[in-house]
């Protein structure tokens, strides 16, 4: 009787073991997301131009495109003009894990001052989110 005890209370608190370790980000791989942008015909926003600029970067998971999920903002690198290549940024990221959607938008500032982002769809990439347990070095 003891055994059945034992073996019920194990069974039920290995569930409660993994959605702790999902949830609390043990799990969580880390992404690096990297592109270009060409400053050319509009530039970083800073100190003198605060409007009619690109003030940020968004990334979000796009997979579900009706409700996208903000992950992280990322800042126009230093002396931003022209084309500037590599800009990049690592999160951590999961679950949800499987086949995800990641998207980079420019954040910009009109003259007004007004918000509005660039089209998700002009910098999107399709990858396999998966947990990083049992996998070494990753």
């Amino acid at each position: 009787m003891r055994r059945i005890r034992i073996l019920l209370a194990t069974a039920g608190v290995l569930p409660l073991i993994a959605m702790l370790l999902s949830y609390s980000g043990a799990l969580a791989a880390r992404v690096t997301v990297s592109w270009s942008y060409d400053y050319t015909r509009q530039p970083a926003c800073n100190a003198s131009q605060a409007n009619d600029c690109i003030d940020h970067f968004e990334i979000l998971d796009y997979t579900d495109s009706q409700h996208p999920k903000f992950l992280c903002r990322v800042p126009n690198p230093a002396n931003a003009a022209a084309k500037v290549d590599n800009i990049s940024d690592e999160f951590s990221y999961g679950p949800p894990f499987g086949l995800r959607t990641i998207v980079v938008v420019a954040v910009a500032r009109d003259k007004n001052g007004t918000i509005d982002t660039s089209n998700p769809f002009a910098a999107r990439k399709d990858v396999e989110i998966r947990p990083k347990v049992g996998r070494a070095n990753q």
